[in-house]
């Protein structure tokens, strides 16, 4: 298994697509609902230092020795040699290992895109490995630490579309909303062909129910990859909440057919048709479903309609 953020096509390391419901809100609020980030990374074991980590370290540890501020960057053969190393370890759930060629790595090339990347995901892959194990805050620091690196990354002119994507995916899962935003709209700008930016930009607004906004990101989005089915779903829920049923009716039934078996698909064509006025049909799409807290919540809502419409 590779390790990476779940955010970029070609990135060198790529995890399972981020785009899926894997979380609903039991809000109340007229269509809302949280499109969620799944984990970056499944449980890493702790192994042992092997050798060729410690010659990795040690061949940066001579490179740096008595070096100044004006000492120049390592050799590009050397850099690539150790960012290899570091990737296979990782590759192979090594997390501590990889860790002590990066870290030694970026100390000694700290303008180095690419060291900065890995760095990143690295941090990312043993922040994962430590929450396993309990230890929530150091975790948590290592993740913060991975934004900084990305971030660091970013600051470079000539840095790819997909490393903005990246950090702007991590700024969003710490809840750094507004540079995750900056970065998102400055990946879009980059990747002229990928719809994933303009997406989460939309489920931002989606959230905070701006939904003028939404529409203008979702069709955004659409525009670059008309068949992406959690495009199709968000852009039936802000058409509904925008008052536009047909074209909300449009767009979720696309998305069905795309994906007819997943469960937070299926209740958020309840939504948007309790939304349209009709939480009848909603509810006999609920009721054929798995039951969890989400189904249960939109029920009561379809219900609550049912009686608002009596009276």
């Amino acid at each position: 298994m590779q390790y990476g953020v779940p955010l970029a096509n070609g990135s060198p390391a790529d995890i399972p697509d981020s785009f899926h419901f894997d979380e609903i809100s039991g809000s109340i609020l007229e269509g809302v609902y949280d499109l969620g980030i799944v984990s970056f990374f499944s449980a890493i074991f702790m192994p042992r230092i092997i050798p060729s980590t410690l010659l990795a370290v040690c061949f940066l540890a001579a490179c740096s020795r008595d070096a100044g501020p004006s000492t120049p960057a390592i050799p590009a053969e050397t850099r690539r040699t150790a960012l290899e190393s570091a990737m296979q370890h990782l590759d192979a759930g090594r997390s501590v290992e990889a860790l002590a060629i990066t870290s030694k790595l970026i100390l000694r090339d700290p303008n180095s895109i690419d060291a900065l990347e890995k760095h990143a995901i690295v941090l990312l892959a043993e922040a994962a490995r430590l929450e396993s194990l309990g230890n929530s805050l150091i975790a948590n620091t290592h993740r913060e630490n991975a934004l900084e690196s990305y971030i660091a990354a970013c600051s470079h002119q000539d840095v790819k579309g997909e490393t903005q994507f990246s950090a702007a995916q991590l700024a969003h899962m710490l809840g750094k909303i507004e540079l995750a935003i900056s970065l998102y709209m400055e990946s879009h700008q980059k990747l002229i062909h990928d719809g994933r930016s303009a997406l989460w930009l939309a489920q931002i607004d989606l959230l905070s129910q701006n939904w003028s906004e939404a529409n203008e990101w979702i069709s955004k989005s659409l525009q670059r990859n008309p068949k992406e089915p959690s495009a199709l779903i968000s852009a039936g829920l802000i058409q509904a909440n925008l008052g536009n049923c047909e074209d909300a009716k449009a767009y979720t039934n696309k998305a069905i057919r795309l994906q007819p078996n997943d469960q937070n698909f299926r209740i958020m064509q309840a939504r948007v048709l309790r939304i349209c006025g009709d939480p009848q049909r909603a509810i006999e799409i609920l009721s054929s479903l798995q039951s969890s807290q989400a189904v249960i919540d939109e029920i009561e809502l379809c219900k609550q309609r049912n009686v608002n419409h009596e009276y």
